[in-house]
């Protein structure tokens, strides 16, 4: 709390960044003489008037809202700050002199309700930027995933998209308009610099694993993604799925086994919920291992070396080449998939059910 005439006049001068000399011009004083009584070396003058024109020129120079606030806060007023200067002159003279006007009680009314609205407000505020979009079944997770892809790839800002799925496939694969949406959205990300962290589920059937092949290889040949997968079984009951564009926003969606209904998901901007999802995916991907080695390869010779040894591993490699990507499994204990056109990439691959999953690959393919 302000209390002497010197600290008042310094708040004053400080809040309307008024120097000593332009109040001393205004005031026909030394500027010399401003700067004492504003450190409290000097008091007010007695041979001329100073309280009076310079409540004045406070009152003129305190135009912005900011400015308002501070002062009506620093005098303690009730009310808010004085619109008419005069009125605006006359308490910061109070003031300074440590008088106090009598308040109008309508003008503290009125007050009160303004300052109720303006909080009723600011709460109206809080609530909508906290407040998650909600989406109900299939349907709706293909639309709250939709919205966020669209999100990232228009602001064409790099992006780290964190992804987990343990839940049925069919909202995905259910639907192939979307299926070319996603995958073409997920593209797009990838070509304005964003990377995709997912962590895998391995625990799905032979045909769920198949489909997430036949969606995931083309993207996985961009190099863009880094692939994961939980080592322990798990009981399956309760499902999750998390999509978390990195302080962007987030798609969550939950569900038990055998759930009947529409389960529930959201899509979640609120900056504390992204932040406290994404250390949730760190702490899981923290007790994950890789899924695959992944190398990318410079020349296309040191691409058909490694081909020709892995060939020569084995006697039983099968084999799917097709649109730039060739897959090669040795007897079901590895798998080698490469991507034949530049810039070239491999995929060593040990894990049991994805090498049993790019076996029913290439069985469904013909080969």
């Amino acid at each position: 709390m302000l209390s002497t005439l010197s600290e008042k006049i310094d708040f004053l001068m400080t809040l309307t960044a008024t120097r000593s000399s332009t109040l001393a011009r205004v005031l026909n004083y030394d500027p010399s003489y401003i700067s004492r009584i504003r450190s409290g070396k000097r008091g007010i003058p007695t041979h001329q008037p100073f309280l009076e024109p310079a409540s004045l020129y406070f009152a003129k120079a305190i135009k912005k809202e900011h400015q308002k606030e501070s002062a009506a806060n620093a005098m303690q007023l009730q009310a808010e700050w004085p619109e008419d200067e005069k009125k605006a002159a006359k308490q910061i003279e109070a003031w300074l002199k440590g008088e106090t006007i009598a308040e109008d009680p309508l003008a503290r009314v009125t007050a009160s309700l303004r300052d109720a609205k303006k909080d009723a407000r600011k709460a109206e505020n809080a609530r909508e930027k906290s407040e998650a979009l909600l989406f109900f079944g299939n349907e709706g997770k293909r639309e709250g995933v939709r919205i966020l892809l669209e999100d990232l790839v228009q602001s064409g800002k790099p992006c780290t998209l964190l992804l987990h799925s343990d839940e049925n496939m069919d909202w995905l694969t259910e639907d192939a308009a979307f299926a070319k949406v996603w995958a073409g959205l997920l593209l797009q990300l990838v070509q304005n610099g964003g990377r995709i962290r997912i962590i895998h589920s391995i625990g799905r059937q032979l045909n769920e694993m198949w489909e997430a092949v036949k969606k995931w290889l083309p993207l996985y040949m961009t190099g863009a993604i880094e692939p994961y997968y939980y080592p322990l079984l798990r009981d399956g009951v309760y499902l999750r799925t998390t999509f978390i564009a990195e302080g962007h926003s987030a798609f969550v969606s939950n569900s038990v086994k055998g759930q009947k209904g529409d389960p529930l998901s959201f899509l979640i901007t609120d900056p504390h919920a992204i932040r406290a999802l994404e250390q949730e995916f760190a702490a899981f991907l923290a007790q994950c291992k890789p899924l695959m080695e992944v190398a990318h390869i410079a020349e296309e010779k040191e691409l058909k070396k490694l081909r020709k040894d892995f060939l020569g591993s084995s006697d039983e490699v099968k084999t799917l080449a097709a649109d730039g990507i060739e897959i090669l499994i040795a007897e079901n204990t590895s798998a080698l998939v490469l991507k034949t056109r530049p810039p070239y990439t491999a995929f060593a691959i040990r894990e049991p059910r994805l090498l049993a999953a790019l076996a029913e690959f290439i069985r469904s393919s013909g080969q």
